[in-house]
């Protein structure tokens, strides 16, 4: 399981995800969550009104 963390960073407080091993896995963008793809690295934004059970976000 991954679990996000934040090293010594500021990712926390500008919306970052990080795994343990300190790779951006997602951003809270406005309003939707962006990822990257890893193979082709496109940028996508899924935005929160079209994720199941999501209400609202505070930053």
């Amino acid at each position: 399981m991954v679990r996000p963390t934040t090293p010594m960073s500021h990712s926390a407080d500008c919306g970052e995800t990080r795994c343990e091993c300190g790779q951006l896995i997602a951003k809270v963008r406005g309003q939707g969550l962006e990822l990257k793809c890893k193979r082709c690295k496109r940028i996508v934004v899924i935005p929160f009104s079209s994720i199941k059970g999501w209400s609202t976000v505070t930053l």
